[in-house]
């Protein structure tokens, strides 16, 4: 509104408790009308037909604040709307809208995108109870808090989680028996990163930004959609050196979950060293992130890690390459990794080599000799078993869009 124009006006009022009606607060809108303010950007959504977006053009976008946000646009959601005509006609126009945005199952899979991952979840819609309903807001601020005691620069590297809810503090307040047991519920130590809530129900399976972010769809571990749908699950992402039969038997065995029918490879060898040599470039990135990821390191070790991450520097794709290389750099004596992904393919190539060079020179190349790593008694990689596997690869065009 035009009185808003002048900046004196509004930093006067910042902090002031009191409604200012000459703008809309998210915080005071019902739960769905206050995710729909963020998702307004943080969607993936697209004009109804050609009228609309001419008229968007020439007036600007009509969505307001407040407004119920699929009244001007189509929002897409595949999993609710899949068979829509909309939808229909959208595929007919685009055949890789959905998969360069979502996996099969209809689950967001790019950052920025997260209002598309919060409509899916449970927490936002099968609650009943607008105190209880999940929204942006239930973790994150546009401001900082008064009193969050973080220097402003950590609040913005939490991507703007408030205050409190930057541990479990964010799914505490509606999960309260959980929360007074948490072992008890995750089966791992209290004070380990197999307790942490985000870590099992909003893992890492979203890429942007070059590097893996956490879904924003509420679900917990499952094998059967990592068989299906080709998503990494939890369990598999900090336990990259287990097989998708090991989670699902622990999966059964402590919440009593059914375990899907498994080939013989996803039985036999690592879920990550199949997703590096057989997955999409999206999922490749995936696996090579988490290869660089703390928590992941300390349930997997990361010795092992050297061979796959090293393929991945020879990839076609330049960001699975950077990935890669970033996870690389985060080993024991490989920090200051001469590499640079976008390169000439022959530098990258000589570069991949000095790598295995001196991986198999050092106590790392012998560390492991598990045969789901596809490592040999003597330590030796089985080579043949990591050419079946790559040339099953999924080669199709890849682009997503973050």
């Amino acid at each position: 509104m035009r009185v808003n124009r002048n900046p004196l006006r509004r930093y006067a009022g910042y902090g002031d408790d009191d409604a200012d009606t000459t703008i809309v607060q998210p915080a005071r809108l019902d739960p769905a009308r206050s995710a729909e303010v963020c998702g307004q950007c943080h969607g993936i959504w697209t004009f109804r037909d050609a009228a609309d977006e001419r008229t968007a053009n020439a007036h600007g976008l009509p969505y307001r604040p407040g407004d119920v946000l699929r009244e001007t646009r189509f929002v897409a959601q595949p999993k609710v709307d899949g068979s829509s005509d909309q939808m229909r006609a959208l595929l007919a126009a685009d055949p890789e809208f959905v998969r360069g945005s979502f996996w099969a199952d209809g689950q967001v899979r790019v950052s920025g995108r997260e209002y598309n991952g919060l409509i899916d979840s449970p927490c936002f819609a099968d609650a009943a109870d607008p105190e209880r309903t999940m929204t942006c807001l239930s973790c994150h601020a546009m401001h900082q808090s008064a009193g969050d005691p973080r220097p402003t620069a950590a609040w913005a590297d939490t991507h703007q989680v408030d205050a409190g809810r930057e541990g479990d503090g964010g799914c505490a307040g509606c999960h309260a028996p959980i929360a007074a047991d948490v072992a008890a519920h995750t089966k791992h130590d209290v004070d380990s990163a197999g307790s942490r809530c985000y870590n099992c129900h909003m893992p890492y399976t979203s890429y942007g930004l070059l590097r893996a972010i956490r879904s924003h769809t509420v679900t917990s571990p499952s094998v059967q959609e990592s068989v299906e749908v080709g998503r990494p699950n939890a369990c598999n992402l900090c336990h990259l050196d287990r097989t998708l039969a090991w989670t699902g038997d622990w999966l059964r065995a402590w919440y009593g979950i059914r375990p899907p029918a498994l080939e013989v490879e996803e039985r036999a060898v690592a879920a990550s060293v199949l997703w590096v040599l057989r997955g999409d470039a999206g999922l490749r990135a995936l696996a090579a992130w988490h290869m660089g990821w703390e928590p992941a390191q300390e349930a997997s070790g990361s010795g092992w890690t050297v061979p796959y991450l090293g393929e991945l520097l020879g990839d076609p794709y330049d960001a699975v390459r950077y990935v890669a290389a970033q996870s690389l750099r985060s080993l024991p004596g490989l920090g200051n990794l001469d590499y640079d992904y976008v390169a000439p393919a022959a530098a990258r190539r000589e570069a991949a080599v000095d790598v295995l060079r001196a991986w198999r020179s050092s106590p790392a190349a012998t560390e492991r000799r598990d045969a789901r790593l596809l490592y040999a008694r003597d330590g030796s990689l089985d080579t043949a078993a990591m050419r079946r596997l790559f040339d099953t690869r999924d080669r199709r065009p890849l682009f997503l869009r973050e």
